[in-house]
């Protein structure tokens, strides 16, 4: 079983001046005990923490306890049985403002070491700045069952607000319930008819001078392991003109056949976000140039933030396209989307500034994980491969081939050997869809390539050797129709 989980933002609208105040010293206590978790995490020893946030025991109750929150716990608060804490905590927070700082906090450096890994791995050899220690410039408090209650939301009344009751500090220090209003939309009720349970919790958010208000909804769903597909979709994420160029292919398992059922190229409305997105950063570099002011300060922090939006809304709406037909295919049949594996891909600086500038603004993996969450819902399948040389190899007959193009964007293929002549990212749909079908046959549970680099799988033997590197019965087990059409 597979838990996925939805959120939705409730806008807090117009309270007034006290309860706004009332909202502020929460997040303020918050940040402070944030802050300072953060603190002891680094005198206690960091990956002490993280080794011990990875190992849960299941107490008496049957709930699994959280070793590194108790010793932290230990660690600044004084108790009979730890009367001298080493890091007493020098200000009152309550309890669960505290445990949601310390959970909070625990997931922060388990972050950073995460990256830091990457970092040492691949980063550090192309350049790429050390991650930094955790430092939040924006809190968001996890308000549990003690501090928020959400029973107005399930009430399906037509009224303009319902109304969420919030324990929030008051002017002389003291706790108490203050009632917010929030409009509720359709899409929470929508979720509620599929499935979703809510949490009894929800978190705090402040962007500007609004306050929202996020609710978590959870479902848990069978997860639907696919071993024959009917249908392959493979596809090609790109930086370039085309976002991504999807290949969907049919197997006949019986007859022991690949057909090529379509090419589709995402791209059309979504390029004039890319065009937008663009034309933005070059004004915030050249206010940057004439005013030394600094991308993400003054006017330059609200064209940054409209860039990330318009990135986001790229990524979502790519894989809003490529769920729609894994969707529409898996209605006929088992159907797997087919990504790249793509690892160690980042601004370099033997590479050109537009390049880097595309590579750092290529949301691959928001767009992977979007598709990943909506695929456990509709029931079609994800898997990865790892691309060998799949733009770089000729699909017909494994030789190494050249980008060209008349206009210089290098948007064709082109094989000296065959003599081959495709556009670039079909070629590279052509050879990623070889290597999921040997995985199919010979990679086993492990999304892997088993073709060796610079071959096909359509490839024959050669002086007696099989040069698709896989056994003989299986090397012909496929065949491609060299037809190109879309649906």
């Amino acid at each position: 079983m597979k838990v996925i989980t939805k959120t939705v933002l409730l806008k807090v609208y117009e309270p007034n001046e006290g309860k706004k105040k009332c909202l502020d010293r929460v997040i303020e206590l918050y940040a402070n005990t944030l802050d300072f978790y953060l603190d002891v995490i680094k005198k206690a020893g960091i990956y002490r923490i993280v080794s011990l946030a990875r190992k849960k025991k299941e107490g008496k109750s049957g709930k699994k306890s959280n070793w590194a929150l108790n010793l932290l716990e230990e660690l600044t608060i004084s108790t009979p049985a730890h009367p001298n804490p080493p890091y007493p905590i020098p200000f009152s927070v309550r309890v669960d403002i505290r445990r949601s700082a310390i959970n909070q906090a625990i997931g922060m450096v388990s972050s950073y070491v995460s990256n830091l890994k990457n970092w040492y791995e691949e980063g550090k050899e192309l350049g790429h700045s050390k991650p930094s220690y955790p430092n939040p410039k924006s809190y968001s408090p996890q308000l549990y069952s003690t501090l928020v209650e959400l029973k107005d939301l399930w009430i399906r009344e037509k009224k303009e607000f319902h109304f969420v009751r919030i324990k929030v500090l008051n002017e002389g220090g003291k706790w108490e319930w203050k009632n917010y209003p929030v409009k509720v939309y359709k899409r929470l009720y929508e979720f509620l008819e599929k499935g979703y349970k809510p949490l009894k919790s929800a978190r705090l958010i402040k962007r500007g001078k609004d306050y929202y208000i996020a609710i978590t909804l959870q479902k848990a769903v069978k997860e639907k392991k696919i071993r024959k597909p009917k249908y392959v979709i493979n596809v090609d994420l790109n930086i370039q003109r085309n976002l991504a160029c999807v290949g969907i292919f049919e197997i006949d398992w019986k007859r022991r056949e690949s057909r090529l059922y379509g090419i589709k190229f995402i791209n059309g409305e979504l390029l004039r976000l890319i065009y937008k997105r663009d034309y933005l950063i070059e004004e915030i570099r050249r206010r940057q140039k004439q005013t030394g002011r600094s991308p993400r300060k003054g006017d330059n922090k609200k064209l940054w933030e409209k860039v990330n939006n318009i990135n986001r809304d790229i990524a979502l709406k790519v894989a809003r396209e490529i769920s729609n037909i894994a969707k529409e295919f898996s209605e006929r049949g088992e159907t797997v989307v087919v990504f790249e594996k793509l690892k160690g891909l980042r601004g370099d600086k033997r590479r050109s500034k537009r390049l880097n500038r595309k590579i750092n603004f290529w949301m691959r993996r928001k767009i992977q994980e979007r598709v990943k969450e909506i695929s456990v819902e509709e029931g079609f399948g994800i898997e990865f491969v790892y691309p060998s040389y799949t733009s770089k190899r000729c699909s017909r007959c494994g030789s190494e081939g050249e980008r060209f193009s008349p206009s210089g964007s290098k948007a064709l293929f082109y094989c000296k050997k065959c003599g081959y002549i495709v556009n670039g990212d079909v070629n590279a749909v052509f050879n990623q869809h070889f290597l999921y079908l040997s995985h199919l046959l010979n990679g086993g549970g492990e999304s892997r390539p088993v073709v060796r680099v610079g071959t096909s799988l359509k490839s024959p033997s050669s002086g007696g050797h099989n040069l698709s590197g896989v056994p003989k019965a299986t090397a012909t087990f496929y065949y491609i129709l060299p037809l190109l059409s879309t649906f």
